[in-house]
């Protein structure tokens, strides 16, 4: 666990006097949080609550301001502090110091992210959003981590959600949620401008600014990177594709607009462009340029019926993959637009509702075999109450119902046995969380949750993938239903005084019908016949973790922390021993550890991350078959991060951090070994 930034003194932000704008802002959030029926249409000060509580803040889980210890959910947070700290220069390498989370660095630039495990290639059961805006890709329903388009200087925090939690956050978040949440405009007068060089030929820049004009609030964003890949040996199974050197570019722009007392308009557009080597869900190694756009626009609004958001926006995504033989290339066209409105509002002090109502479309056309476009609808409704039972007692029910509603268009290739009608189909499928808080002393809080996520196949898997020739075929299908997990979990938090410390434990269990595998499913045809994903078993997962964080001397900070988890697999005869792309009772590790110990003082920051994953398998290819893999010993390994900082003047920071810093190289996934990693980053922070 990366543990909370000190406990700060009731001042402003950076230390300045708080003014009577800020102590308006935290009276607004404050009527919210305490139960008075006025709110207001600003968006919220995270760094004056932040202040007021003590603790970091969140909106995401309820729709209302809540403490992160008052969350019905097993959420941690990440500040700023930590993610600087951290030393690392994208999101998945601060990811890996967080408790339970399980992170696959397969090349340089790539890797995927699971929680409470159930990781693997293009990890599809993590919703992932930045500033409640989805920002993982339909066409494989994964996250393409260096294609978000935020700096690590534009982010405020990052919120770790595990479990289920699709009816609080939406969509597809069946593992769990990852929102990143970044410098608001209106009150974060952000300016800065940072240069990385390092190992693997590196070389960053990037820069944030701020602008203000009279009620318009403005942040800029954007950055470029380019570097190479690692230079350890491919294995042979993950194929002879030719690694390509690294690059990313990014902007993103993110406006705040104050229309009146009581509305308010958010504008957001993003750019991002990467070319990196990837591992992909059949395990071959591959070259991927990605180029994915967005645009967004939120109003909000206090009316007499509550706070109410409208939320619409769209994102394109374009991907050339050069894989190997026999099919060569592929190019995805990926297309989504969403439209959202939720009313938060009370009724008495002791009574939160949110209604909420969303529309998607999302659609990509078909590839390798060009000529067809498949894509689906989805119709949902949410509703969400918190309760105050009673000054320690809370609880929180949400429920959400998708109705998802497939379809094809275009032509139909040769061999292929499908029609366009046997897209018409639909399902509704329902997901709920329920949370209980209770807080029996000033030193102590329990959680008791239970939930149920809904995993919908993505695009490629519903047919957006169709290659076919004379001797073998391979395409998605019409037929597949969802994936449910259910998941219940017990957490309690204990407040250490005597020695400036915190402790948490959480138990879970947790299982999962349908797990998909890229192939299992055969159609015979006239021809040769057509390989098809299909659903191979269901799994069930039980685990526990513990973990401590705290402060000494007033300078050092430390913390530790244990994940264990034991994943029993139920799968099909043919699908046994990881032969069919799927294999999570070996691929996850039974245990991952974490411990970290900081020091600060006048102009320096000195920090060290240790991070322990038990020994586990991992899949690849089988060679000369197109349709199978095997489990390859992945050994227990250590691996060792850390930063140094030092400032030079008071808007000057040099920093050198690096990963994996205890070994050149060092096997982690079945793939490419990973290599030691050494940063140096100048910042210039300007008033």
């Amino acid at each position: 666990m990366i543990p909370m930034s000190s406990r700060a003194r009731l001042v402003g932000l950076s230390g300045r006097a708080v003014t009577k704008s800020t102590w308006f802002h935290i009276a607004s959030a404050i009527a919210l949080v305490t139960g008075s029926t006025d709110a207001h249409a600003q968006s919220m000060d995270y760094g004056a609550l932040e202040q007021l509580f003590g603790e970091p803040v969140t909106t995401s889980a309820t729709g209302s301001p809540q403490r992160a210890s008052d969350v019905p959910a097993n959420m941690e947070i990440v500040t700023q502090d930590d993610i600087r700290r951290s030393g690392a220069y994208d999101i998945p390498g601060v990811l890996r110091h967080v408790a339970g989370v399980d992170v696959l660095q397969w090349t340089n630039d790539q890797a995927d992210v699971g929680l409470n495990g159930y990781n693997q290639a293009y990890s599809p059961r993590l919703l992932v959003l930045v500033d409640g805006r989805q920002v993982y890709a339909d066409y494989y329903g994964y996250t393409p981590w260096s294609n978000v388009p935020v700096e690590m200087g534009a982010i405020r925090q990052i919120e770790v959600v595990k479990g289920p939690s699709s009816a609080l956050f939406g969509f597809n978040a069946v593992d769990g949620v990852i929102n990143i949440v970044t410098h608001n405009p209106q009150f974060d007068d952000v300016n800065t401008v940072a240069v990385t060089g390092g190992t693997q030929d590196l070389a960053q820049g990037s820069a944030v600014a701020t602008v203000k004009l009279g009620d318009a609030a403005f942040r800029l964003s954007g950055g470029g990177r380019v570097n190479k890949d690692f230079t350890t040996p491919v294995p042979p199974p993950f194929g002879n594709t030719r690694r390509m050197a690294d690059n990313r570019g990014a902007v993103d722009l993110n406006g705040v607009i104050r229309l009146n007392d009581k509305m308010e308009l958010g504008i957001e557009a993003s750019h991002s462009s990467t070319d990196q080597n990837e591992v992909d869900p059949a395990y071959t190694l591959a070259s991927v340029k990605k180029r994915m756009q967005s645009v967004k626009g939120q109003l909000t609004a206090d009316t007499g019926v509550g706070l109410l958001k409208a939320t619409a926006y769209r994102n394109w995504l374009t991907a050339d993959e050069l894989a190997g033989p026999p099919f060569g290339a592929y190019h995805f066209n990926n297309q989504l637009t969403v439209v959202q409105v939720e009313d938060v509002f009370k009724l008495g002090a002791d009574h939160t509702f949110r209604a909420s109502a969303e529309y998607r479309h999302t659609t990509m056309n078909t590839t390798p075999v060009t000529g067809a476009d498949v894509f689906y609808d989805i119709y949902s409704v949410g509703a969400m109450w918190e309760w105050k039972v009673a000054p320690p007692v809370s609880l929180t029910n949400a429920v959400r119902a998708d109705t998802l509603m497939f379809g094809r268009t275009g032509s139909i290739p040769p061999g292929y046995p499908f029609t366009n009608a046997d897209w018409n189909r639909s399902t509704t499928q329902m997901s709920f969380n329920s949370g209980l808080v209770w807080k029996p002393g000033t030193v102590d809080t329990i959680r008791l949750t239970a939930s149920r996520g809904v995993q919908i196949p993505n695009l490629i898997a519903t047919g957006g993938f169709v290659a076919i020739t004379p001797f073998f075929s391979v395409g998605g299908t019409p037929a597949l239903g969802p994936s449910v997990t259910m998941n219940y979990e017990i957490g309690w938090d204990h407040a250490l005084p005597a020695i400036n410390a915190r402790a948490h434990a959480n138990i879970f269990h947790q299982t999962i019908n349908n797990l998909l595998s890229i192939v299992g499913g055969f159609i015979p045809t006239a021809s040769s016949g057509l390989a098809t994903p299909a659903y191979v078993g269901n799994s069930r997962a039980t685990g526990g973790e513990f973990g401590v964080t705290g402060h000494f001397l007033e300078n050092w900070r430390w913390g530790a922390n244990i994940r264990y988890e034991a994943v029993d697999d139920r799968l099909l005869p043919a699908a046994v021993g990881g032969t069919q792309f799927v294999d999570f009772q070996h691929t996850t590790p039974r245990v991952l550890a974490n411990a970290n110990l900081g020091w600060a003082h006048g102009k320096w920051e000195i920090d060290g991350f240790v991070r322990f994953q038990s020994r586990s398998r991992g899949l690849e290819t089988l060679l000369g078959s197109l349709g199978s893999t095997r489990l390859v010993q992945i050994p227990a390994y250590t691996s060792t991060d850390g930063r140094i900082g030092y400032k030079i003047t008071e808007h000057v920071t040099l920093a050198i951090s690096g990963q994996n810093l205890t070994a050149s190289s060092q096997q982690q996934t079945s793939g490419p070994a990973v290599e030691r990693r050494v940063l140096g980053t100048l910042t210039v922070s300007v008033p």
